[in-house]
């Protein structure tokens, strides 16, 4: 019984700590988790169980004396759990495709609109790669990722511009992997790109008779992944619906 009260006390701030990571983009703190959300221990307490949660490879800090930070290991567990859940990934922010105006634009167009709403709606990276006559592979809102702090290092912003450019044939394979899922979550390594093996992509697609299509949103691994989920799938099943009326 302790065993299992011990680890749900982990596992709970873990969670805690991935989801202040996210909103917070700095190393987190015992002191800010307990005042944060008033736990029901000590600061002590909470050092204590993050220092164990290090010793697991699920946090990792810079400085001594600074917070802790989640592993790529941490963040695999926090949407393992989420798929677990099985949410209802309503949006938060609704993105609403205008499916009549996206016949007089022609399907190129019409993706290219989309991926626009999809990326100002999530604030992430959009990618879309189809495949009916012919196979494309578009990405919109690259200026999305000069606002995320991970990418002040222009190397990094530099890996990303260069795999979005260069590899997009790559890509558009490795997000057909995943064209018929719900909802899926590939982290770091898992993308199979040394570029942008320290971001994420959150990937829902459907395959059609006529046309097949996986679209993505591409962001750090301190991603807001239950949004970026939410907005993946909602213009997922609208776009699905926009190629059954255009064609």
């Amino acid at each position: 019984m302790v065993r299992a009260d011990t680890r749900e006390r982990e596992n709970g701030l873990l969670d805690c700590i991935v989801e202040s990571y996210i909103r917070e983009s700095r190393p987190i703190s015992s002191s800010y988790l307990c005042e944060k959300y008033r736990l029901p221990y000590s600061s002590a307490t909470v050092r204590n169980v993050m220092e164990r949660l290090e010793e697991k490879g699920l946090l990792s800090h810079v400085h001594v004396s600074s917070g802790r930070v989640p592993t790529q290991r941490a963040f695999k567990q926090y949407v393992d759990k989420l798929k677990e859940e099985e949410r209802d990934y309503t949006p938060e922010l609704p993105v609403e495709i205008d499916r009549a105006g996206a016949c007089d634009l022609g399907l190129d167009e019409s993706f290219h609109v989309t991926l626009d709403m999809l990326a100002e709606a999530s604030g992430y990276t959009s990618l879309i790669a189809y495949t009916g006559q012919s196979e494309k592979f578009i990405f919109r809102g690259t200026r999305y990722i000069l606002e995320q702090p991970e990418f002040e290092d222009l190397a990094r912003l530099r890996n990303v511009l260069y795999a979005l450019e260069v590899k997009m044939q790559e890509l558009h394979r490795m997000l057909f992997q995943y064209v018929n899922e719900r909802v899926a979550f590939v982290i770091g390594d898992d993308i199979g790109f040394e570029e942008i093996a320290d971001c994420s992509l959150v990937i829902s697609g459907t395959r059609g008779h006529n046309l097949s299509f996986a679209l993505a949103i591409l962001g750090p691994m301190r991603m807001d992944y239950i949004k970026a989920a939410s907005c993946v799938y909602s213009v997922n099943t609208q776009v699905r619906k926009m190629i059954e009326e255009m064609l």
